[in-house]
């Protein structure tokens, strides 16, 4: 009976081990999540810069030119839009289309900043600061939930199915 024992506790001990390596993430799917967290924030960071660079804008250039510049920059970002879509359709690139469709959003609020200017002056840098903190925790959600996503079909890869029923019709 001991023996027996002794073989079950070091089978135990070796299905413990092997739950313990497929639990662990690869490096390969670690590298993946910091290299998409670090694009994120990338993108991030320019729409921070962007923002606070039309809130210096508003304070420091006269009302004309700034709205001037307003207008170019929302072209600009259009432009930037429709040429990242191109690119992500030909490349058939998931990612890039989804931050193409960010860049839509920022250009159409530029857009939108136009108007708010003109009519909620007094209130302008909080609009801007307010459009910053919500897409603070866009970002911030959308990188926990990319990761979560890269996790749960690292996991769904592992248990295979198809491999369990072939077992189980042999024997």
């Amino acid at each position: 009976m001991k023996k027996d024992d002794i073989k079950t506790k070091e089978n135990i001990a070796k299905l413990e081990k092997v739950i313990e390596e497929k639990k662990s993430i690869p490096k390969e799917i670690k590298e993946k999540i910091s290299a998409n967290t670090f694009e994120n924030i990338i993108f991030a960071v320019i729409v921070f810069v962007y923002l606070g660079a039309l809130n210096l804008g508003m304070a420091n250039i006269p009302t004309d030119n700034y709205l001037m510049d307003l207008k170019v920059f929302s072209i600009l970002l259009l432009v930037t839009t429709i040429i990242m879509l191109e690119v992500a359709y030909k490349r058939d690139k998931a990612n890039l289309w989804l931050h193409s469709v960010e860049f839509m959003i920022i250009a159409i609020f530029t857009l939108y900043l136009i108007y708010f200017y003109s009519m909620y002056y007094n209130t302008f840098g909080n609009i801007v600061f307010s459009f910053g903190a919500v897409c603070f925790i866009y970002y911030a959600i959308k990188i926990f939930v990319l990761k979560r996503k890269t996790i749960k079909d690292y996991n769904k890869k592992l248990i295979d199915i198809g491999e369990i029923v072939k077992n189980k019709e042999r024997n």
